[in-house]
C-alpha cells in the first residue's frame, strides 16, 4: 500500500506538471500492482520476518512469477469493469522492460534468452503510462537504496529515467 500511495503522489505531480492527467495518474498507481495480490508473498514488500521463496527458485521460474503481476492485474481489473483508459496505463507500466535481477542471476549460470526476462507489454503509449512507469521505478529503487543527499538522489533518479529512455521504453 505505501509503495501505491508514495507512487501516486509522484505520479500526479508529475502529470501536472507536464499537463497530463493527474488525477488518471494517482488512480492508475493505486491500482498499478494490484496483480501482485495473486501471489502477494512473491513480492520483496510483503516478506515481512520470512524468507524469500525466490531463494528456492530458479531465476527463469522467478522472472516469470514477477512479470505475470502486469497480465494478473489486468484481467482482475478488467473483471471489475475498470475504465479502459487506467487499465491500459496499468498494462504498460513496465513496458517490456526487462526483470534485470534475475535476468542477469541467470546470466552468471550460463547463456538465456533476454526476452524471457521481458514483460509481455507494450511499452508507454501515452504521457500518463510514462509517467506511471518513471514513478514506479523511482520510487522503488529510492527506497531500496537509501540514498542520503540530494545530489545521490538525483544522479540516482537521473540514471533510471535514462535507462529506460536507453532501452527504448520512453
Amino acid at each position: 500500500y505505501h509503495h501505491s500511495a508514495m507512487v501516486a503522489n509522484l505520479a500526479e505531480a508529475a502529470a501536472e506538471a507536464v499537463g497530463g492527467d493527474g488525477l488518471m495518474c494517482r488512480v492508475a498507481a493505486y491500482y498499478h500492482d494490484v496483480g501482485k495480490l495473486v501471489v502477494p508473498l512473491m513480492f520483496k514488500e510483503n516478506q515481512l520476518n520470512m524468507g524469500n521463496p525466490h531463494d528456492s527458485l530458479a531465476p527463469e521460474e522467478s522472472a516469470q512469477i514477477i512479470r505475470r503481476h502486469v497480465p494478473d492485474g489486468v484481467k482482475m481489473l478488467e473483471k471489475a469493469n475498470m475504465p479502459a483508459e487506467m487499465i491500459g496505463i496499468i498494462a504498460q507500466h513496465h513496458g517490456n522492460g526487462l526483470v534485470g535481477y534475475f535476468y542477469h542471476k541467470a546470466k552468471e549460470n550460463g547463456a538465456v534468452e533476454e526476452s524471457d526476462f521481458r514483460y509481455p507489454a507494450k511499452n508507454p503509449q501515452t504521457k500518463e503510462a510514462g509517467i506511471l512507469m518513471l514513478a514506479d521505478v523511482v520510487e522503488a529503487a529510492v527506497r531500496a537504496n537509501n540514498a542520503a543527499t540530494a545530489p545521490d538522489l538525483k544522479e540516482q533518479i537521473a540514471k533510471l529515467v535514462y535507462m529506460r529512455y536507453d532501452d527504448g521504453s520512453l
